[in-house]
């Protein structure tokens, strides 16, 4: 209750220097605790980025070449060639590769490009008849070189590593890790290495 001529007692409701620096103590521990699950969260998840990227890739390329009727070739590089077989981490392209031959002619049109990975990603094709290319007939199947993607991430920890299964088909899969050991299975089931 209120009276006259008496002034009313304010309180305050904020926090004294002491409180603040406490919290703020507690923040920076929990965030601390935080930072490096964050940071194994955000390279997985841009792994799961270059591959869905590479992915998408491949079907592209199969698509191009069934409905265009002529092979169409995905391969590593930035340029208007292709690059060397290690090239992948500048970027890659899709062409139609009217010759059949792998290799890019000035005459033949670039259909997509591809952005180079983010820094310290790498991307090695390797296939049956090995070469640094990966060529779609207007059939859908592969020009006989069945083969895989394999994206390792900037720590070439195997643990982080990703694979893509291409058979003769042209069919494309995600390697999986069937023994349960964190690390995925190449299409003979051994892990694979970065």
């Amino acid at each position: 209750m209120w009276r006259a001529g008496i002034p009313r007692r304010r309180t305050n409701s904020g926090l004294t220097l002491g409180e603040l620096l406490a919290a703020l103590a507690v923040v920076a521990v929990l965030a601390a605790f935080a930072a490096p699950g964050m940071s194994g969260l955000v390279e997985r998840r841009q792994t799961d980025a270059v591959t869905e990227q590479m992915l998408r890739a491949v079907h592209y390329t199969r698509g191009l070449a069934v409905t265009r009727r002529v092979t169409a070739t995905l391969c590593p590089g930035a340029g208007e060639h292709c690059g060397p077989r290690d090239g992948w981490h500048e970027g890659s392209f899709v062409f139609l590769d009217r010759n059949g031959d792998g290799r890019r002619a000035s005459d033949e049109p670039i259909a997509q490009r591809l952005p180079p990975l983010p820094q310290g990603y790498r991307v090695t094709w390797r296939s049956f008849r090995n070469r640094v290319s990966l060529s779609m007939r207007p059939n859908g199947l592969t020009d006989s070189q069945s083969g895989n993607l394999l994206i390792c991430p900037p720590d070439r920890n195997p643990a982080g590593a990703r694979q893509l299964i291409v058979n003769a088909q042209g069919r494309v899969r995600r390697a999986r890790d069937s023994d349960g050991d964190g690390i995925v299975e190449n299409a003979r089931g051994e892990p694979v290495s970065c």
